[in-house]
């Protein structure tokens, strides 16, 4: 059964699903160049197509994940229509309808016709594949979002009940669900209306703050611990007049009267005099508070202890640990790269499920186990392209190049590093990484100002073995973390070896656990740092330039070695490095 999930919304994305097994996804901005691009992921689909060896009649299915709001881009500003109408609403309606789930139909409908079919129908069609495909196979948002945590978690097992809840900004008129999933099968048990987002309060604040909406939350949350604790106290009191749990905790509710663009401007007013440290911390402190109540209470509720979670709130890995600490919580699965890229991938899990639910069979999927679903490049393709760039680069063919990596680390150089299959989703996961020794501090500013140009106060993240997992981090519960979706304490042991891999203010870290088993190339240049300097972890940040998609392939990483303060790049068996002075 080969079913190809898209969804054609902001960063759109095409997976492929053969028999219950992930075999590819691939965002459309990998190969544009364009981050967060969206719109009919063409290039996507013929990529997937092209790694699986299918033409485009081989298609059993095509799965879509419903996109009823004119959203792309913030940059393209076509939420100008969905402004219009939130302040319409606002204006006109009493809050008690605004904030019903009566208005969620009547939503959807509206909106429905106005998402891209024209564009959608053209793309399917120059890849071969008929649009008639998805007539069947098109899924609400948020049951997608709890297809892939409830599928995809390590402890699937159809015969166990699991508790899933999604949480984002806001998707086909809902920003939040609670579900039960139980023999293949997705039981909603409750659902939140989009006035009432917690997501939707997020990206105001990081838009309020001069950041860009929609990409910059994690900037946000990186900003909060430097607030004093009288300045993030008052803000947030504001902020919690705004959003409050239901007396039960089994909803949460916007409270503030207003929305979209208008709670924007009532924060403005009500948060002048702030420090922005002070904003970041009260909104953050705000989100974990109601977010880990709500899971609580429901956990309580139903009785159900193995818990999965998906959507764009749960890529806040600050709210992660406080949820992994949880006591009542037995299993937690956090979805990996949980915002709308992967929402195609399911939609393919739905299809796939109805279809084996039909035939009468139990419904397999294969765990997540990895997420490197991308191109991987030949010795030609990477000899290719260093021959386009010849006049600016050298290049050793190295016969152990992850020990070349990690002797060039442990001399103090900071190394791009393309390797294997591309990871999905929003964290490099070392094959498209930038890599430095986490003890110096002076790789900090290298990195933020010659390489990412990033912001100053951003926390790097470490890649850790994970034979050494508990010398750096507390994780009494023994949980798994190989997809940085999840943040630790630290020890004392931590704080010396991977200062540049920690919050500078709190010492928390979101580590990428590195496994032998999973990604042995990696595990492998890891310990060899490990025996040259002791240390068993590394920093690792995505491989780009600040402002673009991580890179995909070694042109990619070419041209992000010329532009910007690297030493190197080692590109497969390659180690790059640029001329000097001409030579």
């Amino acid at each position: 059964m080969k079913i190809l999930g898209i969804y054609d919304g902001h960063l759109s994305t095409a997976s492929l699903l053969i028999d219950g097994r992930i075999v590819a996804i691939m965002s459309e901005e990998r190969l544009t160049r364009k981050k967060n691009q969206g719109g009919a992921p063409l290039g996507a689909i013929r990529w997937v197509l092209d790694y699986a060896g299918l033409k485009g009649g081989d298609i059993d299915a095509v799965a879509l994940a419903m996109l009823t709001e004119p959203l792309y881009s913030w940059d393209e500003d076509i939420h100008q229509t969905r402004r219009q109408v939130f302040r319409a609403a606002n204006l006109l309606l009493p809050r008690a309808v605004i904030g019903s789930s009566a208005l969620v139909k009547p939503y959807v409908a509206i909106y429905k016709h106005r998402r891209d079919w024209a564009g959608l129908n053209a793309a399917l069609e120059a890849a071969g594949i008929s649009p008639r495909l998805y007539t069947d196979c098109r899924f609400e948002h948020h049951a997608c979002h709890a297809a892939t945590a409830y599928f995809l978690a390590p402890f699937y097992d159809p015969g166990e009940p699991t508790l899933i809840v999604t949480a984002d900004g806001s998707g086909d008129g809902l920003c939040a669900s609670v579900n039960i999933g139980h023999k293949g099968t997705l039981e909603r048990v409750q659902a939140t209306p989009s006035y009432h987002s917690i997501g939707e309060l997020y990206t105001r604040v990081t838009e309020m703050l001069g950041m860009r909406p929609l990409d910059h939350e994690y900037k946000v949350m990186g900003l909060a611990p430097y607030a004093p604790p009288s300045l993030a106290e008052r803000a947030y009191r504001i902020f919690s007049s705004y959003y409050r749990l239901t007396p039960d905790r089994l909803a949460f509710k916007n409270t503030s009267g207003t929305w979209g663009p208008g709670l924007r401007d009532r924060m403005a007013r009500d948060l002048q005099g702030i420090r922005f440290d002070g904003v970041a911390a009260g909104v953050q402190r705000l989100v974990e508070e109601i977010m880990t109540g709500f899971v609580r209470a429901w956990v309580e509720k139903t009785g159900i202890r193995r818990v999965a979670v998906a959507g764009g709130v749960f890529m806040n890995v600050k709210l992660n640990m406080l949820l992994s600490e949880q006591t009542e919580i037995e299993h937690l699965f956090l979805m990996p790269s949980c915002g709308d890229e992967s929402i195609g991938l399911g939609a393919a899990l739905l299809a796939y499920a109805r279809h084996e639910i039909d035939q009468g069979r139990e419904v397999v999927v294969k765990p997540l186990q990895d997420l490197y679903l991308g191109p991987e490049y030949s010795r030609n393709e990477v000899l290719d392209a260093l021959e386009q760039v010849a006049d600016q680069v050298t290049w050793q063919e190295c016969p152990d190049i992850d020990a070349t990596v990690a002797q060039a680390l442990a001399g103090g150089q900071i190394v791009g590093r393309l390797a294997g299959r591309m990871e999905w989703g929003a964290r490099s996961l070392g094959n498209r990484s930038i890599l430095a020794d986490p003890r110096n501090l002076q790789n900090v500013r290298r990195i933020n100002m010659a390489i990412k140009m990033r912001d100053f106060w951003m926390p790097f993240a470490p890649s850790i073995l994970e034979e050494r997992v508990s010398d750096y981090i507390h994780n009494p519960r023994s949980l798994d973390a190989p997809f940085m979706i999840n943040a630790f304490r630290s020890t004392s042991l931590g704080q010396q070896h991977l200062v540049c891999g920690l919050h500078s203010v709190d010492y928390s870290c979101r580590p990428q656990i590195v496994s032998r088993a999973i990604n042995p190339r990696y595990h492998r240049l890891l310990s060899e740092f490990e025996r040259l300097t002791g240390v068993g972890g590394i920093v690792n940040t995505s491989f780009n330039l600040h402002g673009e998609p991580i890179v995909c392939s070694p042109s990619d990483a070419n041209r992000t070695l010329l532009l910007s303060g690297l030493d190197a790049a080692a590109i497969e068996g390659f180690f790059v490095q640029k001329k000097q002075d001409g030579r």
